[in-house]
């Protein structure tokens, strides 16, 4: 099977978070053997040395292109997911596959529905979590017309797919909860986060006594989703005998604060116990695994709302001793059994009584994974071999008009974002019209929406 990668990251191209390790692990397992041909189109900023990694993917199977959609032109959020259509519309492969963040397959998802493009192709989604989930968690929520459009263009992306695939039941059941009208064909896989070689090579459960942990490491981005205020929080609570003669490291990429904010957070516990501090935040996800491999390392991730981490599967599956949040899908991969050890609510005092009794008496079991690499790989290749037999049901057919609304609408909302989008939406997918019009806040701005598509309309055609 012939199948198209769309991804804005890709581990080892770019500096990435779970997206791009999810994105090329999939490819490289799904390539694995010459099972399928893999291609993998990049829209996000060109690596360094695009050329190198472009062949080092190809002696994998993989085959790289870039995509130069340019998010600082005109048009927004929408231009570049009309370029990636732009690109893609010509191409001939037998599954296309998106994933929901910045919702990159905006444009060609309609258009396979509205018979302009990608006839004889499945258009699927990976959901590792859009923006307005992105947002929520970090008490961002945006009321500007162009984020709230944004908001809307991935959910328009989740719900035209041909199948949808999350890698945890917690993220469907927001998006249902939400009012999201998912696809038929709905599953959850988890994703791969090591290459082929390392097929279920999981470590056997072991346990961290407590004269055997020297640091505790935060392992995540330096951003409020992370739990990072949470993680501070906790040290703060500790006792000075617990903290003393031990370091604490923030292992992730700087996002919403940095390394003088952070220390300030810790001033109460810097100020009644001698511990170090340090901060690694250009580590790759090889160098992050190798450094926390190390004995006496303990990573401590307490977010405030998760999908499916790619920081727990790295523990999971390296035999690294860790603490997770209990809030979204990362206790989902977890072994049911080991679960209560390796989870705790992502608040500052329950996270200092967990961490108490570890470093006290009771130190810390090695959690093992709910799944297997080889059980992932199976379950993709049944959605694969199965995506295209029978049709999710869209509602209502399209209008008779739909073709003439589809060029309307590619033709214009890339350069009036603001003005156009959401009137066209309402003119465009009637089977979902009222909902998504309806979240435009004013009246006014609902009537020049409207005054403003009739215009383009009548002045082109």
């Amino acid at each position: 099977m012939n199948i198209a990668f769309i991804s804005r990251e890709m581990a080892g191209l770019d500096k990435n978070g779970g997206i791009g390790t999810a994105t090329r692990h999939i490819c490289e397992h799904l390539a694995h053997g010459g099972q399928h041909e893999i291609h993998c189109y990049h829209t996000g900023n060109a690596g360094r040395d695009r050329r190198g990694f472009e062949q080092t993917m190809r002696s994998s199977g993989i085959r790289m292109r870039h995509i130069n959609a340019d998010a600082n032109t005109a048009g927004g959020y929408a231009r570049r997911p009309y370029q990636i259509y732009e690109t893609l519309r010509s191409t001939q492969h037998d599954v296309y596959v998106f994933h929901d963040f910045m919702a990159d397959g905006f444009f060609c998802l309609p258009a396979k529905k509205y018979g302009k493009a990608f006839a004889h192709a499945k258009l699927g989604i990976i959901t590792h979590g859009p923006s307005l989930w992105v947002d929520e968690g970090n008490g961002l929520v945006s009321v500007s017309p162009a984020r709230l459009s944004l908001y809307d263009m991935e959910r328009l992306c989740c719900e035209l797919a041909d199948f949808l695939v999350s890698p945890s039941d917690y993220l469907l059941d927001w998006m249902r909860e939400r009012g999201y009208r998912l696809p038929e064909r709905s599953v959850r896989i988890p994703n791969f986060t090591s290459p082929p070689d390392a097929l279920d090579a999981v470590p056997a459960r072991g346990r961290l006594a407590p004269a055997d942990i020297h640091e505790l490491v935060f392992f995540g981005r330096l951003e409020e989703r992370k739990g990072i205020r949470v993680f501070c929080d906790a040290l703060n609570r500790l006792s000075p005998e617990l903290l003393a003669g031990r370091e604490v490291s923030f292992l992730g990429q700087q996002a919403h604060y940095d390394a003088a904010t952070i220390r300030a957070w810790l001033r109460p516990a810097l100020d009644k116990a001698e511990f170090a501090v340090r901060f690694f935040s250009d580590f790759s996800t090889t160098q992050a695994r190798g450094y926390l491999r190390r004995p006496g390392r303990l990573a401590v991730m307490p977010s405030l709302r998760e999908n499916s981490p790619c920081v727990v599967s790295e523990c999971l599956e390296n035999g690294i001793p860790f603490l997770a949040s209990d809030s979204g899908g990362g206790k989902e991969l977890i072994q049911e059994d080991d679960r209560a050890k390796a989870v705790v609510a992502p608040q500052g005092h329950a996270l200092a009584e967990r961490l108490e009794k570890v470093l006290e008496d009771e130190g810390i079991v090695i959690p093992r994974p709910s799944y297997t690499y080889s059980g992932i790989l199976e379950n993709w290749q049944t959605l694969l071999k199965n995506a295209g037999q029978t049709e999710a049901s869209r509602g209502d057919s399209p209008p008779p008009d739909a073709t003439l609304l589809f060029d309307l609408y590619t033709r214009h909302v890339a350069r009036r974002p603001r003005q156009v989008l959401r009137g066209l939406l309402k003119m465009w997918l009637k089977d979902f019209a009222g909902r998504v019009f309806g979240l435009i806040p004013s009246e006014r701005l609902r009537q020049r929406c409207l005054v403003t598509a009739r215009s383009i309309k009548r002045r082109y055609f």
